[in-house]
């Protein structure tokens, strides 16, 4: 059987991202049209589609990780902050963005809630990474 540790990141957050823009309960945000995705973060992502990628990404990230919270996601979405003539330092992602992804994959029944732990993978969830991975799995052979 194959899983998501089978098939490559990129393709699976590129082909996750295009099955979850047919569920209802995923949508774009109005205010995510003019946000950056951190404080790091110079411009506001360019393309048209970055909820969807950014919440593939984090639907593999509980998956491969979980459970977690939005503290330990925000730091893996972290960069080095420019400040001048000091030394960068790491600052993390913006877990506004992080939260609100989180609720809509809940709200879709993709990760639930586990007390004092954080949010893990739903049997559903698993099952749509693993569906997905087989695709590519297939179409590569």
């Amino acid at each position: 059987m194959t899983t998501v540790y089978d098939v490559h990141g990129q393709s699976l957050v590129s082909d996750l991202a295009e099955a979850l823009k047919n569920l209802e309960t995923i949508s774009i945000p109005d205010w995510s049209v003019s946000t950056k995705t951190a404080a790091h973060r110079e411009n506001a992502p360019d393309t048209d589609d970055w909820w969807y990628m950014r919440s593939a990404s984090i639907l593999r990230k509980i998956y491969i990780e979980g459970p977690l919270g939005t503290e330990r996601l925000s730091k893996m979405y972290s960069g080095s902050k420019d400040r001048g003539g000091k030394p960068n330092k790491s600052h993390p992602g913006g877990r506004k963005i992080i939260r609100t992804v989180m609720k809509q994959l809940e709200a879709s029944e993709l990760i639930t809630y586990e007390k004092g732990k954080g949010r893990k993978i739903s049997p559903r969830g698993q099952s749509m990474l693993d569906g997905i991975a087989l695709e590519i799995e297939n179409k590569k052979g």
